[in-house]
Parts: structure tokens; C-alpha cells; sequence
């Protein structure tokens, strides 16, 4: 399907006379077939069982013991500094039952710890379960030293109704116990990639381009998620294309395959794959993924946006359509395979269903789908999920969006916002850390920063410095202050696929809140290391303006 989903793409950019790449790279992909759960101390017919990417593909049987709550959402962020189920037992020899919606990561690998042989979530879904992945390794295929993360143990989802009956009889003085199988292929498959490439004749000389990029993977029809967006990008494609001679900058417009089977396996490929030319040259990444969900009249929940891209987006949507906007944090999730290079990035998803419309129709939280839970990963995302006008309307706000990116003299991100976001984040560790920490030098130095990046961005704009310096400034600004943002590893690794907080190199002084004293030292050590790091990246971005206001222009 993915070979065939690649040949229409091919076909519909040829039409449009866009030219493009296709690429054949192998990539470490889990596909699940089937899951199967059998009591054999009770009579019981489930409903759909579904097994996910990367679970482990085997049968075991043993007893049930039901675990609890712990673990929240796939994409949530709880505000709890511990693992999920720390406070469980040993599960040696048994088949841990979670009421975990989308069972987190953290909590699989956890209760594996704890010697569970398997795990079954119950979601919140009434009919199906939805479909996921378990992998931690972003881009699915590990480093050789971290094969091990990738779960061992067998994982299967069952519905709500089910699950309830599960808990009642694992409860019980008689308890529970069943056989699970998991049957899944995860090997190394050839997936098509396909990059449309649009060169903005305004400016043949200029090498620097945007990325715009979704997945055209998906589970079942999969409309809202993502061939809506898939059909975004095609116009986008064909737009961009029409009016080439009117661009500043070159796009490349990308189909990702292998995001729901592989962690993201086809953006980290391209990643991977074309690491420096991003690094040198990419001024935005840009993700349509799920826009056009019927009755999505709001972006207030479901989009994600780094904080120098915020006076971007919202002006675009203002302008497009006036409708309500929040910034969100951008998860550790989506196709943002670029985190690490430091590119930054707007969109994750798209507009949302208002939050009480969801709640009135009995939605539970999900990561797309404009926020309808009766079509994110599930056999019912079909066309009756997606809105005609809706997805005119957000097509529209993308192409503004990125329009705007191509054709600034002077790069529209504000990175005195971003400095002053970091700092944010900075003092909520702080709080945390008390007596016990002093962030005290690096809030100094992005007070500094911030007030220095202002001064710049004031005479790029004045005209007071020549563009091609302002956005050369710009985007070496970015490879240090977004990565600052949102990782920690180095700039052509991954992070792994759990979730993150704002400036997560200084995370771990949540522990603080949990840990004794001898453990805290710890903590100060690992921290005292970090802010070093963090230190020597300010000072890097401070050269970076003094330079180019000494340069001038």
C-alpha cells in the first residue's frame, strides 16, 4: 500500500509538472498483524484486540495482576517526577493489565523491569482499541549499543468494555489467567521517500530552502491522519510550483513513509541521510499532519510551535481566518525528526475541535485527528471525519505560513522570544530546585542575550544589516537556541520518543522533589555538568550576534 501511496504521489507532482526525488532506503520498520487473548479460567469473547509496532512477536500465558492507572497518555506529559509504576511489585512470570489509555513508553519498559512476561492496556475507546507503537528509538532502528531498549515482552491493546471485565476477574479472589500472541514482522523493508523540489527563481543564487513535510502512512483509510494532509501537500506542491518565479527561497515538499510503523522511520532517514545539507541550509520544518477534521474550527490545542515561529503562526492564522490560537509546546512526537539539527519548526497537526464540542460528543484525548477519537488510529478515520472547508481553510493557512518563510528579506523568527522562553523554563526549575541548585548564571546570560538579540532583530529590520548576514545570524541562532528548546543529545543524534519538557537538559531537577539527600547530590552533579554545557551554547549564540552587529552590513 505505502508502494502504491508513493506511485500516485509520483504521478499527481509529474501532472503538475513539480519536480522530485524518490528514494528507496531500507528502513527498520514493525508492522502487527494480529493479537489474541484467551482466558483459561473463564469464558470470554473480546471484542478487537490489536497488538502494536514493536511489541515483541510471541505467546505467553501466566496470571493477570491488574496495575492500575499509571502511565497517562502517549502524548501527555504528567506533572509526576517519578516512573510510571514505581510503586508496583514484582511481576515476575506475569501479564500486567493497565487502565493506561495510550500506554506511555516509560510504562512499558517499567513494568518489564519489574519482570512482567506482558502487557495489556485498556483504552478508552468503547469499540476498538487504537492502534500505536512502542518503541522509545526514535526513527525505529537503534543504535547498535541501545538494541536492548526496544521492548522485549508482548503488548496488546483491548477496548474499554473489555478491559472492565479483565480488572473485575484479575481482582478477584479466583483471579485471572490467559494467554496472549502477538504476531508481527519487524525487519529491515525497503519504503519509498518522496521530496518535490521547488526552486524559487527570485532568487536562483540562494541554496536555503523550507522544509514542508507529512506522512503518508497510515493506519486503516487513515483520512484525517494523513490523507488530508497528503492531499495538503500535493497542492502546496502544485501552488508553490505555479509561482516559483515569485520565490526568494527553494521548498521541498516531503512524504514521509513509516510514521506509525517506524517511529518516524522515513523523516529520520532524510534526517539521516541529508543531516549537513539541513544543517546549513534549512531556515524552517513545517508538519501537515491531520488538518481538515470536520468541525476543527480552533487551533488552540493541537498545534505546536517553536517560540520564535509564534508571531508567524499566529499572524498567519489571524489573517487566513480569524479563529482562536494558543502556542503549545512542541511534543516529542510527529515527524519532528529535525529537532536535533536545531531547525526550527511549526505545526504538529492542525486545527482542533473545540475542546466542549469534544466533550459533549464523548471524545477522549488523542494525538490527531483534529481531536476526534472516533477516527485517530482507528478503522473509522474515513471521509465522513474530514471537512471540505475545513481542510481549504488550513491548506490555506500552511501555504501563508510557509509563503511568508520563503519570501522575508529578513527571516521571520524572533529569537528574543525563544531566549525569553528558555529563561522561563530555567526559573521553573529554579522554584523546584530551591536552595539546592543556583541557575543563577544561566538565567544572567539569557537575560543578556535576550536584551542582545532584540537589538539585533531591531537593526535587521531597520535595514541597519545586510539580509544575507541578518538570516545567516538567524539561522546559526536557531541551531543553538531550539536544540536548547527541545533536546539533549547531540545535533546529528535523536533524542528518544518519550516525552519532554521545555529545556529538558535541566529536567532532572524534578527530581528534587522526590529524592533524599545523598541522591540529590546526584542530581546537583549531573546538573552542575549541564549547565556547564548550557553555558558554553549562550556564550556560542552571544558570539553569533556580536559578530553580525560588528559586521554590520
Amino acid at each position: 500500500d505505502e508502494v502504491a501511496a508513493a506511485d500516485y504521489v509520483c504521478d499527481r507532482l509529474a501532472a503538475t509538472g513539480v519536480a522530485y526525488e524518490r528514494y528507496e532506503p531500507e528502513l527498520y520498520i514493525s508492522q502487527p498483524h494480529d493479537a489474541t487473548i484467551e482466558t483459561l479460567n473463564k469464558e470470554f469473547e473480546p471484542g478487537p484486540v490489536k497488538t502494536v509496532s514493536f511489541s515483541a512477536s510471541t505467546t505467553v500465558s501466566g496470571p493477570v495482576e491488574y496495575v492500575g492507572a499509571a502511565g497517562g497518555d502517549l502524548l501527555a506529559d504528567d506533572d509526576d517526577p517519578r516512573e510510571p509504576y514505581h510503586d508496583v511489585g514484582d511481576l515476575t512470570g506475569k501479564i500486567a493489565l493497565a487502565k493506561a489509555g495510550s500506554l506511555s513508553i516509560r510504562a512499558v519498559s517499567k513494568l518489564s523491569e519489574k519482570g512482567a512476561i506482558g502487557v495489556i492496556a485498556i483504552h478508552k475507546h468503547d469499540r476498538e482499541p487504537h492502534n500505536g507503537i512502542a518503541t522509545p528509538i526514535w526513527g525505529g532502528a537503534p543504535r547498535y549499543d541501545e538494541r536492548d531498549k526496544i521492548p522485549d515482552v508482548p503488548i496488546a491493546n483491548v477496548n474499554s468494555p473489555d478491559g472492565e471485565t479483565l480488572m473485575n476477574w484479575a481482582e478477584s479472589d479466583v483471579g485471572l489467567e490467559l494467554e496472549l500472541s502477538t504476531d508481527l514482522t519487524t525487519d529491515w523493508m525497503e519504503c519509498p521517500v518522496v521530496v518535490a523540489e521547488i526552486e524559487g527563481e527570485a532568487d536562483p543564487d540562494s541554496d536555503d530552502f523550507a522544509l514542508l513535510h507529512g506522512h503518508y502512512d497510515s493506519w486503516y483509510v487513515g483520512v484525517t491522519d494523513n490523507a488530508t494532509g497528503d492531499a495538503g501537500l500535493l497542492e502546496a506542491a502544485r501552488v508553490f510550483e505555479e509561482h516559483s518565479d515569485k520565490l526568494e527561497r527553494n521548498l521541498r515538499v516531503a512524504w514521509w513513509p513509516g510514521h506509525s510503523t517506524g517511529r518516524y522511520a522515513g523523516s529520520t532517514w532524510y534526517a539521516d541521510e541529508f543531516a549537513q545539507e539541513l544543517a546549513e541550509h534549512c531556515v524552517a520544518q513545517v508538519n501537515m499532519d491531520s488538518p481538515g477534521a470536520k468541525d476543527a474550527t480552533e487551533y488552540n490545542d493541537m498545534s505546536c510551535w517553536c517560540p520564535e515561529a509564534h508571531d508567524l503562526v499566529g499572524e498567519a492564522i489571524d489573517d487566513v481566518t480569524g479563529a482562536p490560537y494558543a502556542e503549545q509546546f512542541p511534543f516529542r512526537a510527529g515527524d519532528y525528526s529535525f529537532d536535533n539539527l536545531g531547525i526550527t519548526g511549526f505545526f504538529m497537526l492542525s486545527s482542533n475541535i473545540p475542546a466542549d464540542i469534544r466533550e459533549q460528543r464523548g471524545y477522549h484525548g488523542v494525538g490527531g485527528c483534529g481531536g476526534n477519537s472516533d477516527a485517530w488510529h482507528v478503522s473509522t478515520d474515513t471521509m465522513d471525519k474530514a471537512g471540505e472547508e475545513e481542510l481549504l481553510r488550513d491548506i490555506r493557512v500552511y501555504l501563508v505560513s510557509v509563503a511568508r518563510v520563503l519570501n522575508a528579506d529578513v527571516l521571520p523568527f524572533d529569537h528574543a522570544r525563544n531566549a525569553a522562553k528558555l529563561r522561563e523554563a530555567v526559573k521553573r526549575y529554579g522554584d523546584t530546585a530551591g536552595d539546592r541548585f543556583d541557575f543563577s548564571p544561566t538565567v544572567d546570560r539569557l537575560d543578556t542575550l535576550e536584551a542582545e538579540i532584540d537589538a539585533f532583530q531591531q537593526a535587521a529590520q531597520a535595514g541597519e544589516i545586510e539580509p544575507m548576514a541578518a538570516n545567516e545570524a538567524i539561522k546559526s541562532l536557531s541551531r543553538v537556541l531550539t536544540r536548547l528548546y527541545l533536546v539533549e543529545r547531540g545535533q546529528f543524534e535523536q533524542d528518544s520518543a518519550t516525552s519532554r519538557e521545555p529545556f529538558p537538559r535541566f529536567s532532572v531537577a524534578r527530581k528534587f522533589e522526590i529524592v533524599d539527600d545523598d541522591e540529590a547530590k546526584f542530581v546537583e552533579t549531573q546538573l552542575t555538568r549541564e549547565q556547564n554545557t548550557v553555558i558554553s551554547e549562550l556564550e556560542r549564540a552571544r558570539d553569533i550576534v556580536a559578530d553580525v552587529m560588528e559586521g554590520g552590513g
